[in-house]
This record gives structure tokens, C-alpha cells and sequence, in this order.
């Protein structure tokens, strides 16, 4: 998302959504080196060129039912897929399936639910994957700059480098 203008700073606030601080407390802004984001459903749909839309590959998100997962070391998984489990929004491009798991997308849940269960976009934070919602949780969080990972990519777009169709892959970057 990176950065943005200076929020507003008034005798020890930082803006109106912010708890108050006293001057003797004024906390600095946060640069936050560590963040991750989730690719936003309609991502590849928006802006892969058109020559594009219709491919079979193109990266896209179903609804699945996910009864359970085994790591298998990497990046790899056996899952269990069960119309009638718990629901998860999983990343489909080419022969990976990705679902979302709440570990990724935590904010907003208590710590020991941030597991690796699955999780939907309607049961995520909106400021996960919207970058509006991200700039208004960074100034709730007094958050001035911000690092992001990409989730479905991977840290530096393995998931692109590593497919068989590099023209799509590249489109995707």
C-alpha cells in the first residue's frame, strides 16, 4: 500500500480515531516492515489485459467446503475437501488451490483463534484485502507506512515464476 501523507498531529493525538495520548506519552507514527495483505477476489478479473480474460488459468477464487489439511512440507498440502465443512475462499491458478486460512488474515480475531482454519472474505476484516480499509485500519493503528507481502503470490511472486504458462504469469505480475 505504502506510504501516505503525515496524519494530523494535535497536542499528543494523532487524529480523531486514535486514542488520546498525553504529551508526555506523544508515540511516533509506526513504519511497519512486516505486514501482509490478501489479494482482493476480483484482482485478476480487474486488471489482467483482455487478451487474458478468457484463459482457463486465469487466477480466480471459489468457495469450498475444507474438512482438513495435512502439511506436507513447502508449500504443499493434502486437503479434504467436504461441500458440508467449514467454508473457504481458495485461490484456483493452473493446478495449485490456495484457501484462505485465518492465520493470514487474523486482524480483528483473538489470538487463539488465529489458526490455520479456513476463513472467507466475508469473515475477514475488510482492511485485509481493500486498500481503503487498509489506509483507515493504519491510521485506527497510528500505522504512518506500511510493508506488504502478497498472500497467493507469495513473498516475491514464486507462485508466477514457478507456473507452466509463463505469458500469463508475467500478465499476473
Amino acid at each position: 500500500i505504502g506510504a501516505r501523507p503525515p496524519l494530523e498531529r494535535s497536542r499528543g493525538k494523532v487524529s480523531d480515531t486514535v486514542s488520546e495520548m498525553s504529551n508526555d506519552n506523544d508515540i511516533p507514527l509506526l513504519i511497519s516492515v512486516d505486514d501482509h495483505v490478501v489479494e482482493p477476489p476480483h484482482l485478476f478479473e480487474r486488471w489482467l489485459p483482455a487478451k487474458f480474460k478468457n484463459h482457463p488459468d486465469v487466477p480466480r477464487v471459489e468457495r469450498r467446503g475444507l474438512r482438513s489439511m495435512k502439511y506436507l512440507g513447502g508449500t504443499k498440502y493434502d486437503f479434504q475437501w467436504d461441500d458440508d465443512a467449514p467454508k473457504a475462499d481458495c485461490w484456483i491458478y493452473e493446478d495449485l488451490i490456495a484457501p484462505h486460512k485465518r492465520h493470514v488474515a487474523a486482524v480483528g480475531f483473538e489470538r487463539d483463534e488465529m489458526t490455520a482454519s479456513p476463513i472467507t472474505y466475508d469473515e475477514m476484516r475488510p482492511g485485509c484485502y481493500d486498500p481503503k480499509a487498509r489506509l483507515d485500519d493504519m491510521t485506527i493503528d497510528g500505522v504512518e507506512t506500511s510493508l506488504c507481502f502478497p498472500t497467493m503470490p507469495r513473498f516475491c511472486g514464486q507462485t508466477f515464476s514457478e507456473a507452466t504458462d509463463k505469458d500469463l504469469a508475467l500478465a499476473c505480475v
